[in-house]
């Protein structure tokens, strides 16, 4: 399997900033993937925090007309990501530590539960389902060096992360938890894309491969630790060897 996906590069106004992001999905309609193409310029740090979005611009850019735009922006401050100032624009937000780590913590209580619950009885289907992802995510940290640059790479073990986790909701019909969870952990993702190396994404791997054998043996006792060390080390990650520029974060 390949992993050099489809993306297309948009020039952004006079500034000409690059936008780049998957190319549109067969059947989608303007509103979705103007949101779509936003919200994944915003997670892949493309748009950076606490960057001007001019609508004239992403419109032209994205060859849509402004409504769209308007109404992604919208969406997208519901979700904390955009920034809008009455009379003034629309701006990337910052990232908001305190969020992060409201965020994990909630992601945490609610995917124990569900890992619990799948030691009990989980889909075969779902589990074949964790078991594929993973030999995806090995196979992309094999082809690493294939990628032009290290964001690239991020940005797909990303999407394999965020389907990995998703794939245990969707086996206990727990669907709109995660998307909840999704929602309000993006700039959790925000810091993963800013953050992550290579030997964090084996370590991440290493650890799905424990959720999976945890769901498999039915080794409820294991849930809690492994799961916290999943999503709660890269934060302490970031507070120790990482140098953070001041102007991505929202000052409290």
């Amino acid at each position: 399997m390949m992993f050099n996906g489809e993306y297309i590069v948009v020039l952004i106004g006079v500034r000409s900033i690059m936008l780049e992001m998957s190319a549109r999905l067969p059947g989608e309609n303007n509103i979705n993937f103007t949101y779509r193409a936003i919200r994944e310029g915003i997670l892949s740090l493309e748009l950076k925090p606490g960057q001007l979005l001019n609508v004239g611009e992403l419109s032209e850019a994205l060859k849509v007309s402004s409504t769209p735009i308007k109404n992604a922006l919208w969406k997208l401050q519901q979700e904390h990501l955009v920034d809008l100032i009455p009379q003034v624009g629309s701006y990337v937000s910052k990232i908001d530590l305190e969020l992060v780590e409201e965020a994990a913590g909630m992601w945490f209580d609610l995917e124990k539960e569900c890992l619990k619950s799948a030691c009990h009885e989980f889909p075969k289907d779902n589990l074949n389902q964790l078991k594929r992802n993973l030999n995806f995510q090995e196979m992309l940290l094999d082809q690493q060096s294939n990628f032009p640059n290290p964001k690239e790479f991020i940005r797909e073990f990303c999407k394999l992360d965020e389907e990995f986790h998703s794939i245990i909701f969707d086996g206990l019909r727990r669907n709109t938890t995660w998307k909840a969870i999704s929602y309000m952990a993006s700039d959790y993702h925000r810091l993963i894309m800013r953050h992550q190396v290579k030997e964090n994404v084996k370590q991440m791997i290493a650890e799905h491969r424990d959720i999976i054998s945890i769901i498999e043996k039915r080794e409820r006792e294991q849930v809690e630790t492994v799961l916290r060390d999943h999503i709660f080390r890269p934060m302490e990650d970031w507070g120790t060897g990482h140098k953070m520029d001041i102007s991505e974060f929202a000052l409290t």
